[in-house]
């Protein structure tokens, strides 16, 4: 009976309906703002940081890393074993767990055009990947020409990055040039290489797009030598990239069927630093924004003190005629949770709204600001002719497009934490609204 009269009189507090607008009744509708305002952010970086973390992800451990990488050491440094690589890439094919494999010889150097040069992470590879490999086939799109072309030149044509090709100002058909080293009588030299663009490529993820030229193997042996060059199988499996113990065990059974002059890495082992960026960046966001909802929530114990001083007749009255000091105190707990409900019934729906939203969000504000900046900039020059658009989000460091995955089971702990928090904020002033004095509050009411 007793939770049930706290519960009534908590409601009557939260829709009183009465003429008079008091102090208290407006600190209710401010810290239910203040709650909705806090929780907006904290949905939207959990939908988004999730998502662009998963898509960098997929990206770095399908298209650059692999899965797992196997790694050649070679006693020549002169010239590749290619008929080594052959026969481990059949053995590592015939691993259980292993969905694909294929080989990979990758250097940095430098490449260019009339336009210009910048550096690159070379990567020679069998074209037919681009078309047998899955993730190579639905990650990668092409942005100019054709991705046929590159398996169907016979070893005349590259591929090259979406970033790259902004640099340089290539398009397809265009000569790029590779610039790597060679040893000549103990001396570096450089050694430049001319070849056609086949095809502007892209994965969605500039950092990458903006490094990888890929050209067809038979020709990265001619050009490149062991010793500057790494040279590798890359692995597909078919574990979760969760599943530590799975990806160990393959590692060791990989390593024993190949066995020689060879190093078998893990996608964590060689993206660690990565990863733990990510990992890092994503936990400073989260807490930064529970601080954000944490300090809304002390607006709830500061609205109870208001609403008590509002209500301190009516509660010296109710003591009065017997009701006890736990249900006045269990009173304005409910009302200190009925505020953190509102909070969250309007904030996680607005922030759900605005995360699947976002991109549009970001593409109309960007509209507003470069429709001022291009007002601006006419007033200063009169004319237009080198003015360059804002870009709110530089997409070298990000994804094309920010992907939303809303995590429901985090966003429902993410409401018990308010819940506990409202809980907690509204303990101590509810708890002194219970011990509030009833002699002292009538002779104060009559002087």
């Amino acid at each position: 009976m007793a939770v049930k009269s706290s519960f009534l009189y908590a409601l009557k507090i939260i829709f009183s309906h009465g003429t008079k607008k008091t102090v208290g009744t407006k600190s209710i509708k401010g810290a239910v703002f203040c709650i909705a305002l806090s929780l907006i952010p904290l949905v939207l970086v959990i939908s988004v940081s999730d998502a662009m973390i998963n898509g960098m992800t997929d990206r770095l451990v399908n298209l650059s890393s692999s899965h797992m990488q196997l790694q050649f050491v070679y006693e020549n440094p002169d010239s590749f074993d290619k008929a080594l690589m052959d026969i481990s890439l059949e053995k590592v094919r015939g691993v259980e767990g292993v969905t694909n494999a294929y080989e990979m010889i990758s250097t940095t150097g430098l490449v260019s055009s009339n336009k210009g040069r910048t550096g690159a992470t070379i990567r020679a590879c069998d074209p037919e990947i681009f078309k047998t490999v899955p993730s190579y086939n639905k990650m990668f799109n092409a942005i100019e020409g054709d991705i046929k072309d590159f398996y169907e030149s016979n070893g005349q044509t590259v591929l090259i990055g979406k970033g790259i090709a902004e640099k340089l100002q290539l398009k397809p058909g265009d000569t790029i040039r590779l610039i790597t080293t060679q040893k000549v009588n103990d001396k570096i030299i450089p050694k430049m290489t001319s070849m056609k663009v086949g095809a502007v490529i892209s994965c969605g993820y500039q950092e990458l797009d903006s490094l990888w030229v890929f050209l067809p193997i038979e020709k990265g042996i001619q050009i490149l030598k062991p010793d500057t060059s790494l040279s590798s199988i890359m692995i597909e499996t078919d574990r979760s990239l969760s599943d530590q113990k799975g990806f160990y065990q393959l590692q060791q059974k990989i390593e024993e069927e190949v066995g020689y002059f060879v190093s078998v890495y893990r996608w964590d082992e060689l993206n660690h630093s990565q990863f733990e960026n990510f990992s890092s960046t994503r936990m400073l966001l989260v807490f930064i924004m529970l601080l954000i909802v944490l300090v809304a929530c002390i607006n709830i114990s500061s609205c109870i003190v208001m609403i008590c001083l509002d209500r301190r007749k009516e509660i010296a009255i109710l003591k009065s005629v017997g009701t006890s000091n736990s249900t006045i105190t269990m009173s304005f707990i409910f009302v200190g949770l009925m505020i953190g409900l509102a909070g969250i019934l309007i904030g996680i729906p607005c922030g759900i709204i605005i995360s699947l939203n976002v991109n549009n969000i970001i593409w109309f504000i960007e509209q507003i600001v470069n429709l001022f900046a291009r007002i601006g900039y006419f007033i200063a020059n009169g004319n237009l002719n080198s003015f360059y658009s804002i870009r709110l989000m530089d997409d070298t460091y990000y994804l094309e497009s920010i992907p939303v995955h809303i995590p429901f089971i985090q966003i429902l702990l993410y409401i018990l934490a308010t819940l506990v928090l409202s809980l907690c904020a509204s303990f101590i002033p509810a708890y002194r609204a219970g011990k509030e004095k009833v002699c002292e509050t009538f002779r104060k009411a009559g002087s």
